[in-house]
């Protein structure tokens, strides 16, 4: 038996399939599955091949010798027995066959020999070419071959027509139908060879239908009766399929149904019950389940309610499942014990009408009505002025009791505050602007509480500072700064001024310099210092139609920038694992400052630790015994950190019992006695300026007494007024050459509310933290360039005959 071959063709519309050579028994392979048809060839004499008519056969035609080394020398193909369509020549040349083709083909035929096998294709294929092809091989050595093809042409149904149980050819919708009523749709096909077979879907699934007779030849048609419709029914899909081969894709119609439903079920929402008299109410009620929906109406003890005279409206869900209608009603007293009813109609179902009914149960409450005294304008109002307000109560029965309230909470008589009270009025005398807000009042009877309307008081008042607004800026020279100056008024402020103010002079700041927004209560003011005199006082005052604000903002501008270094820094209570840092606080530079602390090994210079702390002083624990370390102490706030300060240190070895104190550097350290002699003559210098103060104290308090007591009758002295240039433009100039130095108004400014909390004493750190010690002031205050320039003015002004000259207000 000759060796199977298998090659596969892919489907396009029209969809061309044609059959292996069979086996030599003549049987016929056809496999169909995802438009993919497998073949099994065996070099059999007979195959069969189906082809959609107007698509393409494709003939197959086996080449290979019967014997090796032979070669094809002509190629002829038959339809029927001997009436010759096509062609192939190699006789002429080898390279290029001669091909011919007959008339009947209109050059609809190609023979192809690079395939396995060769196929003869024909296009735009006819119902009537099909039947008995015959492809005739002569070999240059071996006898002709013969292969006969057979050739089926597949002419598929036309497209379904599927028409109701009145014959009206539906062609999306079918219906509409009632609901529990039977539909019939009757699905008709014309055409197709072989005869086609038809089925019905519904989705995806395939349910039972019935073969019915046309009456016409070539025309069948099958029926769906679905019995009971259901509300599962609606707009379900059905699918009429027709299909007469396995090579092609059926041909199908769909339609869905439309059924209509009764309301299922019709209610009022809210009655709101009891009711009060003449007040209005939105009643609503929803009914749902009718296809279409429904048609709402309101009756009253039988009588409808026409639209015309009584107000309600319907409005329908998007899917028109659901309905529903709002009565605005105001009841009477006439109408207590009637009963209103809520109707839902579908008039194209029969018994499509539902309804709900509830009686009515109507109170009288009281009615009330609050407003402003009619002599007020409820736009000009100050404060400081008197306001009365009118509360008209109708009820029944009449009202025991009449409440105040004022933005929601109950009001009490109070005469002394000006607050007086009676059944219908409130008067108000010198009010605030705390006062104002929403007044409202309630009256109450057996039935309840009547509440009155909502009057609004307003009260109009000048700016004040918002109480939340920051106070303190700290802001390094050239550095923009912007100062937020926020208020709260009725009405809104018009305008607003800043001004600035230092210990020199005080200065209007231009509106270029600021940005308002009166919609917001704010204004904004873009400030840059460049020397130290930009430091001080800014002011903000807002205006509006009340007037200017009394108290303005005050806003303290002082100079931010990175902290100074820590400075008399010790080494204390060295152990073999452990030691401390002690450090005196350096300026903060106007902001909060922390400290760090490094700890490396002085013979590889690695990081041993690293400690950050709120205060310069440190404990570091868990040393190896016996190092040489080198510490770097830092200052750090939001502006940077300082300069580092370097301490050089050790552990002790374990077996050392030695008490060291470190200043600074190795060459610093002293055994005790020594130290004990230094710190004996230190308490004796401390002791004789002790003495020298207090004989001078007592000196200058004679001095005193002997001026102390000024006649009444002349009077007081005026203090003299320090020049401004002379001393404090002086210091500035020295500040500024020196920028090191703590400017006048660092020391000066301490205020509680700020987050910028400066020491009264400052000073600059020198090359080996060491500070200069003046023995004549109390509590050895630490001495820098400012500071000394302050001593020396203070000496200056020293007091004489018993009352100062001249004191500069500089603090």
């Amino acid at each position: 038996m000759m060796t199977s071959k298998r090659f596969f063709v892919f489907l396009m519309i029209p969809m061309v399939f044609f059959a292996d050579l069979a086996s030599t028994q003549g049987q016929f392979i056809n496999h169909y599955d995802s438009q993919v048809v497998e073949y099994h060839t065996n070099h059999g004499i007979v195959a069969h091949v189906q082809a959609i008519v107007k698509g393409t056969a494709l003939l197959p035609c086996d080449l290979t010798p019967p014997t090796p080394n032979d070669s094809i020398v002509l190629i002829v193909w038959y339809k029927g027995k001997h009436t010759p369509i096509y062609s192939y020549d190699t006789r002429t040349s080898n390279n290029n066959a001669h091909r011919w083709q007959d008339v009947s083909l209109e050059n609809r035929a190609f023979f192809r020999t690079m395939t396995e096998p060769s196929t003869l294709s024909i296009e735009n294929i006819a119902e009537n070419e099909e039947g008995e092809y015959r492809c005739r091989i002569d070999f240059m050595k071996s006898p002709t071959k013969n292969l006969k093809v057979i050739l089926a042409v597949i002419v598929p149904p036309q497209k379904p027509k599927i028409i109701d149980e009145k014959g009206k050819e539906i062609e999306t919708v079918a219906g509409p139908y009632e609901e529990g009523g039977d539909m019939k749709l009757t699905c008709i096909v014309t055409g197709g060879k072989p005869e086609p077979t038809i089925k019905w879907w519904r989705g995806e699934k395939l349910i039972d239908s019935t073969e019915t007779h046309s009456g016409f030849q070539n025309v069948r048609s099958n029926q769906l009766v679905i019995k009971g419709l259901q509300r599962s029914d609606q707009h379900a899909a059905f699918t009429c399929q027709a299909s007469n081969n396995n090579i092609s894709q059926p041909v199908s119609a769909t339609v869905s149904i439309e059924i209509y439903f009764r309301p299922l079920k019709v209610e009022i929402l809210s009655s709101n019950q009891p009711f009060s008299a003449d007040r209005m109410y939105e009643i609503p009620c929803q009914t749902f389940g009718s296809r279409p929906t429904a048609k709402i109406s309101w009756w009253m003890d039988g009588v409808e309610l026409k639209s015309d005279k009584f107000n309600y409206t319907q409005t329908d869900s998007a899917d028109g499942n659901t309905s529903t209608s709002t009565l605005m009603f105001i009841p009477t007293r006439l109408d207590n014990d009637r009963m209103l009813t809520c109707r839902a109609v579908n008039p194209l179902v029969q018994g499509g009408l539902e309804e709900n009914s509830i009686k009515l149960n109507v109170f009288y409450i009281p009615i009330l009505h609050l407003s402003l005294g009619s002599n007020l304008n409820p736009d000009d109002i100050e404060e400081g002025d008197d306001v009365y307000f009118e509360c008209k109560v109708n009820a029944n029965p009449w009202a025991y009791k009449v409440l105040w309230k004022h933005n929601g909470q109950v009001m009490q008589q109070n005469q002394k505050a000006g607050i007086i009270m009676s059944n219908s009025d409130l008067a108000l005398q010198g009010v605030s602007r705390n006062q104002a807000g929403n007044y409202t009042c309630v009256a109450s009877n057996v039935e309840g509480d009547g509440d009155s309307n909502v009057v609004e008081l307003k009260i109009m008042y000048k700016p004040i500072c918002r109480s939340d607004h920051k106070r303190v800026y700290g802001v390094a020279r050239h550095e923009n700064a912007k100062i937020l100056c926020e208020v709260e008024s009725y009405p809104l402020p018009d305008s607003f001024k800043w001004s600035f103010n230092n210990t020199a002079e005080t200065i209007e700041v231009p509106q270029t310099r600021y940005n308002s927004d009166v919609h917001h209560s704010s204004s904004t003011l873009s400030y840059t210092p460049v020397s130290e005199l930009d430091y001080g006082t800014v002011m903000c005052w807002a205006s509006n139609l009340a007037g200017r604000q009394l108290e303005p903002c005050v806003f303290h501008i002082i100079a931010a920038g990175k902290p100074d270094p820590p400075y008399n820094c010790s080494i204390l209570n060295q152990t073999s694992d452990s030691l401390e840092v002690e450090c005196v606080e350096g300026f903060d530079g106007g902001l909060t400052q922390y400290f760090q602390l490094e700890v490396y090994d002085e013979q590889n210079d690695i990081l041993q630790i690293n400690v950050s702390a709120k205060f310069p002083l440190f404990t570091v624990s868990g040393l190896e015994p016996g190092k040489m370390l080198k510490m770097m102490v830092y200052a750090a706030n939001a502006k940077g950190h300082s300069e580092g300060i370097t301490l050089e240190g050790f552990t002790l070895k374990v077996a050392e019992k030695q008490t060291v104190l470190s200043l600074g550097t190795r060459d610093q350290m002293e055994i005790a006695p020594i130290l004990g002699i230094l710190i004996g003559i230190v308490s004796a210098l401390l002791c004789v300026t002790v003495i020298i103060l207090a004989a001078l104290k007592l000196r200058a308090t004679r001095r005193d007494g002997s001026h102390a007591i000024r006649p009444g009758f002349l009077p007081v002295k005026e203090k003299a007024t320090l020049p401004l240039r002379t001393e404090t433009e002086d210091l500035y100039e020295m500040d500024d050459k020196n920028p090191d130095v703590v400017p006048a108004n660092k020391v000066s400014f301490l205020f509680a509310d700020s987050d910028y909390q400066l020491g009264s004493e400052v000073q600059t750190p020198g090359p080996n933290n060491s500070v200069a010690v003046n023995n004549e002031f109390e509590g050895q205050r630490i001495i820098t360039p400012l500071s000394e320039a302050y001593v020396t003015r203070d000496r200056q002004y020293q007091p004489q005959h018993g009352r100062y000259t001249a004191y500069p207000n500089v603090y």
